[in-house]
């Protein structure tokens, strides 16, 4: 009896808790809209050689995007350690050997300011050591991870832009498949970052 007074109790209260209605309350104020930004991420191998003036050009266009001139360019260089991992170190980067010398790693980009777009890039040498005089670990078969974002991005997302693992294990962002390039090929490589406020 106890069980079937608790049933009908329970059954009333429901009854009576789910006819109550009043009137709809007001509109809150509007959220401010995430954002959802495009950005890439290849890699290219080059030889910096007396031929190519020591320079490795990358030219956006012809490889199939047109960044925006707004847009940040972050490069990084394979570095490469005696325990066998990579380490992804952000341009400029400097070696000083023993005798004083300084190498340089370097890059730079040409925007295009009136028609809003990044047109290319460089990674070059620099320094005051003689480039030809350079042993081959320092000159051959080496691989840059170009990196191209919004500059919204950097100012709304918790990175580090020294870091690339910051960048591409942000929780921010979305990334596709890393791809590998030749210079002068072409790529379609569209990689989404969305940021969210």
């Amino acid at each position: 009896m106890k069980k079937l007074t608790s049933i009908l109790l329970i059954a009333a209260a429901a009854l009576i808790l789910g006819a109550c209605e009043g009137p709809v309350g007001p509109v809150g104020p509007p959220g401010e809209d995430g954002y959802n930004f495009v950005g890439t991420t290849f890699e290219f191998t080059g030889n910096f050689t007396n031929a190519n003036g020591y320079q490795l050009l990358f030219n956006f266009l012809d490889n199939g995007f047109d960044p925006y001139e707004s847009d940040v360019i972050l490069t990084y260089i394979l570095w490469k350690n005696e325990d066998g991992l990579d380490y992804w170190r952000p341009l400029p980067q400097t070696t000083y050997f023993d005798s004083g010398a300084i190498l340089v790693y370097n890059f730079d980009f040409t925007g295009d300011i009136s028609n809003d777009r990044v047109v290319d890039m460089s990674v070059f040498l620099d320094g005051d050591v003689d480039f030809s005089t350079l042993p081959n670990d320092y000159t051959l078969n080496q691989t840059f991870r170009v990196v191209v974002v919004p500059s919204d991005f950097l100012s709304l997302a918790d990175v580090d832009e020294n870091n690339l693992n910051s960048i591409l294990n942000s929780s921010n962002i979305q990334m596709k498949t890393l791809d590998k390039i030749e210079l002068g090929s072409g790529i379609d490589l569209d990689t989404s970052i969305q940021i969210e406020k």
